[in-house]
């Protein structure tokens, strides 16, 4: 009887920490719908979790996008690549193809397949 009883008060305390009883999420109402008072994206972040409080960090200089390729290669010019030290991903969109993203100063140079799409985001 005594091992049943543990094991019960064990599993209530396991309900009651993961369930984020001492993290309340943030009141739905206080948020403005889309639509209403707002013109253009939405600067809220919100987040909620069962294992406690949560830290959201929004990077506002980060930069991404899509490019086509022309013959296997392209370049986008743009200020975020700020030299080669950048961390670039590349993806292409249209197949599974390998791609190459090399940062510099103010450019990104890619090269894969043919006319593909490639995805690029400079995460550092």
């Amino acid at each position: 009887m005594k091992a049943r009883t543990t094991v019960i008060g064990a599993l209530s305390m396991i309900a009651l920490i993961g369930s984020g009883c001492g993290h309340p999420p943030p009141p739905m109402n206080a948020m403005p719908k889309r639509g209403e008072s707002e013109k253009g994206p939405s600067n809220i972040i919100a987040a909620n979790s069962f294992f406690g409080g949560v830290n959201v960090t929004a990077m506002l200089d980060q930069c991404a996008g899509r490019v086509q390729l022309a013959q296997g290669a392209a370049t986008v010019t743009d200020s975020c690549f700020t030299g080669d030290t950048n961390i670039v991903l590349c993806t292409d969109a249209t197949a599974a193809n390998a791609v190459e993203c090399a940062a510099g100063k103010g450019k990104l140079a890619l090269a894969g397949s043919g006319n593909d799409l490639i995805n690029y985001a400079r995460v550092r």
